[in-house]
């Protein structure tokens, strides 16, 4: 009885507890849409990296005084133009400084005038140094997550691609996209999308709904008819060969589907043309590759910032032996200097060739390779795009005949998995049948030939798959895999890896136990040896599991067990993947740790799972949970709760609530006699005032975190929410124990900063808590991590912090590991030492000093720092600062000028560094040239910088009032001219948000905008200047004339949840008028939320 109402409760929790969650897939902001941290080329030797914007908004944003910034290792910062703007929709890409990003783990900020983050990516890694880049699935697409983002061919300052939804029909909607904005010539376009639902057949053909896909270009266009599939997806693909009448252009492609419709377009040509903002004074030279072979063309390409009327690009190609094969002199076409080079197939010279470029008194260079064309010793070569695939991907087979050339060669495909198991022991459905192509490949003159195929969008799909070309002259074969996570999936290189589909495992919720595993070197079967994989399971000792068995008649369960070894054979498929499961009986299974050993020919491995049964009516821990995580001011906070075998010491619960001021309140529970428990609280009505004393400490606030402690004889636990002034948007964050270091890579002399956070325990009426410490320890990152320094420290409330040195004789160059260990639990985090001290080897000392920039301002503050090569004894650096004078007397290779201060001298760190910080005086008499000179007894070394004018920053010139929350029916907005900080500012644009909270009354609440004399701009009466959605292909706004002045009225339609519009003047110089714009909310009773805001100018 007890367990049916436990069942019953629980699927009342899971009832209550499912809802729906919204995605925000566009952000309200300007986002960082595509990134190259690594593009062709010597990043040091020009300015080739960049960083495009995109405003998904649907106002213009001023981004004067914005930074974009690397912020792991190089942290170097661009400001942006002040006046710059971003329009709506529009792409704005920038280039900085050479070396501006690292080419691993580097993640890049942009921030707005005031330093506050706008936008951050995900730590991001190209070391292709090739035209991919890092870039979001779809334009503004934004998730909050490393999911957002590809890496693939780059679309500098154009779209990634449109994610465009158009609804129609009866709810029916329609959504396709493009795989790429762009496509080169032999490409194949992959157009894939979805529909809302399926369109039920009708009399008297009673035929599915087919979804119509029509591609129209250049003297082409083609109609596809496709069914969706059984998760209502759907995927065409086309090849863009010019022999199949594909012509360059644009290609627009409209689906339709049960009476909805929708469309997008991409383009297809010789070559992807990257649009970048080139920075003022810049001049570069790219090649189309990087790599060439004899017989290939190199396409040569030159940008300038300004181009100057009449003047030529000067350039000379040099082969690896420095030999000159090509010069001359271009002049630009449409901006841009071009030039092809033919590289001989006669007597080739193999090596890096370098290009030289002069255009006017700015130079720059390039270098490309000719490799040699080695093909390999054997009769067939065999390559696939990738290793792991997913269901649903395309695979891109390559190869080569590598001494001959025939016609074609013979192609078999077969999915390897083995039929003899059933579904059941592979812990997937299984259809009955295996994948299997066969087909033939047709050789180019090269004797190279290239096959793709798509896995079928089925689970009955995953498992390994064989690729075989064969012919009389050879055979070769590869194998793959199709997983179900191919992002995440690591390939195995142990020679036996075995592991479970879950590391604990509940009796009540899980019905079997799943053993996957990895074999590296499968041995070759023959038709009389089937090498297994033998699979034995015991307890946490090793001991075998128990069985309790039937006595003899089957009459009922005996009172002892049987101990036996629990034994399987699993057979490998070809690519060394197998698989088993067992069901997990109570009659062989009980709470506890097992051990599995997996045996294949002398390899073996281990692995281990845990059985829990959170429903035992022995546990009698305290199981309860809130009805949410997030609360207002004034709302009701509901635990519900089981207590597991209640007694009559156990049943009553102390409930002590622990809120952020310090205070607490305790009140107690009665649970029932079948365990079950409810408790309610409301958190305060209202906000505390702010009171600031004399110390200008603040009172606490009732807005924060809370904890509730619920606690019986026996057992307790801990529940956590928050009071948030807007909890409709507010999410629940708990600090939890983590640890890291203030950077990822250190120089060895350097300080290792370590910082954690932990969760801190609650203060009682028990007295005083004192922390429990926070144990540390720096550990040699490779076995068998050797510990080499430890601390024990207090933490800070939640947070905590130690710091170490990182001597140069200790620390060599590689990766370290720290350890942190609090109340039983310990987390890792791995960082890195890099070491340029010279051991053991005869090359001369030398003094190495730089300066953290090259260029300051009045008043900034020049870090000088400097090492020797070499770990010496040093008694100290006499370091002096030098202002170069106006006189034009020469003083040899030194600087004439006027000592800044007096000769400081500098001990040196137990590494042998220093670092000395000088500041500039804040005067105009400071601008000019300095230079450093830092004396070391056995050298001395000089350095410059100059210090130049600082020009004042232009004020913002952009003003945003705006309003939250408003729940009226009826709400009168006033745009008229302000004076803001001396500034005349001026209405510009109104926006407005409808929020209705409730699913399924959207089409009840509606909004009506009217100008003052009454005239209907926005809503769903007949006389209204806009009553639909204006967004439509090559649209976004309609233009109304409201009392003799045009606008643009942008709108997303009446009848959703978020209901949007914007209003502003159709002439960039125009503002709105000083004016009321009334707005209506057109509802009954239902609840409903009203935003808007008044974005202002500032009038010259």
């Amino acid at each position: 009885m007890n367990k049916n109402l436990l069942l019953l409760f629980s699927m009342f929790l899971l009832v209550v507890l499912v809802g729906p969650v919204y995605a925000q897939t566009s952000p309200g902001h300007v986002v960082i849409n595509e990134v190259d941290i690594n593009p062709p080329g010597d990043d040091s030797a020009s300015i080739n990296e960049w960083v495009e914007l995109y405003n998904p908004t649907d106002s213009e944003i001023n981004l004067g005084g914005w930074e974009i910034a690397s912020t792991t290792v190089l942290k170097k910062t661009m400001t942006i133009l002040a006046g710059t703007t971003i329009q709506p929709g529009e792409f704005l890409t920038y280039s900085y400084q050479s070396v501006w990003f690292t080419d691993s783990n580097e993640s890049v900020e942009l921030r707005d005038e005031n330093g506050i983050v706008i936008d951050k990516t995900p730590l991001l890694s190209d070391l292709a140094n090739d035209f991919t880049s890092w870039q979001r699935f779809y334009d503004g697409y934004d998730l909050d997550g490393s999911g957002d983002w590809k890496f693939v061919t780059s679309t500098a300052g154009s779209s990634n691609g449109k994610l465009v939804e158009t609804q129609e029909s009866e709810s029916i909607s329609v959504i396709v996209s493009s795989e790429k904005p762009s496509y080169l010539f032999g490409d194949v376009a992959v157009i894939s999308g979805s529909v809302s639902k399926e369109v039920n057949p009708v009399q008297p053909e009673f035929l599915p709904e087919l979804i119509m896909v029509r591609i129209i270009g250049p003297n082409f266009d083609k109609t596809v008819s496709l069914y969706p599939d059984l998760n209502l997806n759907y995927e065409t693909t086309l090849s863009l060969h010019q022999v199949l009448g594909i012509d360059e252009g644009n290609y627009d492609v409209s689906v339709s589907y049960g009476g909805a419709s929708t469309d997008t377009s991409f383009f297809v040509g010789t070559e992807i043309i990257q649009q970048a903002e080139i920075i003022d004074g810049s001049f570069n030279i790219t090649t189309d590759k990087l790599q060439y072979l004899p017989g290939q063309t190199v396409s040569i390409t030159g940008t300038a910032s300004e181009i100057i009327p009449f003047e030529g690009m000067k350039f000379t190609i040099t082969d690896s032996g420095g030999v000159s094969i090509s010069d001359g002199n271009l002049f630009p076409t449409d901006g841009k200097f071009s030039v092809s080079l033919f590289l001989t197939t006669v007597n080739p010279q193999y090596g890096t060739y370098e290009i030289l470029a002069k255009y006017s008194d700015k130079s720059t260079s390039a270098t490309f390779e000719v490799l040699e064309d080695i093909k390999e010793d054997v009769p067939l070569s065999l390559w696939t795009d990738k290793e792991v695939y997913g269901v649903g991907d395309i695979v891109n087979i390559s190869g080569r005949l590598n001494n001959l050339w025939v016609d074609s060669l013979d192609l078999e495909i077969i999915q390897t998995k083995s039929l003899s198991l059933s579904g059941s022991e592979s812990g997937q459905s299984n259809s009955g049948s295996v994948l299997k192509i066969l087909d033939l490949v047709r050789l180019d003159g090269d004797s190279k030939f290239e096959y793709s195929f798509t896995i079928p969008n089925s689970d009955t799909r995953l498992g390994d798959y064989l690729i075989n070309v064969h012919q009389d002259v050879g055979s070769v074969t590869k194998i793959i895999k199709v997983v179900e996570n191919p992002e995440t999936y690591v390939l195995n290189t142990e020679p036996l890896m075995i592991t479970t589909n879950k590391l604990t495992y509940d009796f009540n919720l899980d019905n079997n136990l799943v053993i996957n595993g990895q074999i590296l070197d499968v041995v070759t079967r023959s038709s009389y040896e089937t090498p297994v994989v033998k699979i034995i399971i015991s307890t946490e000792d090793g001991s075998p599991l128990e069985i309790i068995g039937l006595p003899e008649g089957g009459k009922r369960l005996s009172t002892g067990g049987i101990s036996v070894g629990y034994e399987f054979t699993a057979i490998p498929e070809a690519g060394g993947t197998f698989s088993v499961s067992s069901d997990l009986n109570r009659l062989l299974f009980s709470e506890g740790t097992y051990v599995i050993k997996a045996q294949y020919q002398d390899l073996i491995a281990t692995t281990s799972f845990h059985i829990i049964d959170l429903l035992d009516i022995a546990d009698p821990s305290i199981q309860a949970s809130l009805d949410k995580s997030v609360y207002g001011l004034g709302e009701k906070v509901t635990i519900t709760g089981l207590l597991g075998v209640p007694t009559i010491d156990s049943r009553g619960i102390t409930v002590t609530v622990f809120k952020p001021s310090g205070d607490t309140n305790t009140s107690g529970i009665f649970v029932n006699t079948g365990g079950f428990f409810t408790w309610e609280w409301t958190t305060p009505a209202y906000e505390k005032t702010a009171i600031v004393g004399n110390d200008r400490s603040t009172s606490p606030s009732n807005f924060g975190l809370y904890k509730i402690h619920l606690a019986n004889s026996n057992q307790d636990t801990d529940l956590y929410f928050k009071v948030s002034p807007n909890p409709e948007s507010d999410e629940l964050v708990v600090p939890s124990f983590t640890v890291s270091t203030s950077k990822s890579l250190y120089k060895a002399g350097e300080k290792l900063v370590v910082e954690g956070t932990i969760l801190p325990r609650a203060q009682g009426s028990e007295g005083l808590v004192v922390p429990e410490r926070v144990l540390v320890q720096i550990m040699d990152g490779t076995f068998p991590f050797k510990k080499i320094f430890e601390s024990n420290v207090y933490p800070d409330l939640d947070t905590f912090e130690s710091s170490f040195e990182l001597p140069i004789t200790l620390f060599s160059e590689g990766n370290y590991k720290v350890k942190a260990i609090y109340e039983g639990k310990h987390i890792e985090h791995i960082f890195g030492v890099a070491n340029d001290f010279i051991f053991g080897i005869d090359d001369p000392v030398s003094l190495l000093v730089s300066t953290d920039k090259a260029e300051y301002y009045p008043g900034d503050v020049v870090i000088i720092t400097g090492k020797p090569n070499k770990l010496i004894y040093l008694e100290a650096y006499d370091v002096g600062v030098i202002q170069k004078s106006d006189s034009e007397i020469t003083c040899g290779s030194f600087i004439c000028g006027t000592n800044m201060g007096p000769i400081t001298s500098i001990l040196p760190s137990p590494s042998g560094s220093f670092v000395h910080e000088f500041t500039i005086p804040d005067s105009t008499s400071s601008i000019g040239s300095y230079e450093v000179s830092v004396d070391a007894n056995f050298e001395t070394k000089y350095v410059q910088f100059n210090v130049i004018e600082n020009m004042s920053p232009v004020k913002l010139n952009t003003i945003v009032e705006k309003e939250n929350r408003i729940a009226d029916k009826t709400i009168s907005i006033l745009t008229e001219e302000k004076t803001f900080d001396s500034s005349f500012i001026s209405p510009r644009v109104l926006s407005g948000s409808l929020i209705t909270p409730t699913m399924g009354e959207e089409s009840d609440v509606n909004l009506k905008v009217s100008s003052e004399s009454g005239i209907c701009i926005i809503g769903s009466d007949a006389d209204c200047l806009v009553r639909e959605s204006t967004r439509k292909p090559g649209q976004i706004y309609d233009i109304v004339d409201v009392d003799g002045m045009n606008f643009n009225v942008r709108y997303s339609g009446p009848d959703v949840r978020l209901e949007k519009f914007s209003i502003l003047p159709e002439s960039s110089t125009e503002f709105l008028p000083n004016s009321n714009w009334n707005v209506e909310v057109i509802k009954d009773d239902q609840v409903s939320r009203f935003y808007y805001k008044v974005t202002f100018k500032t009038l010259e």
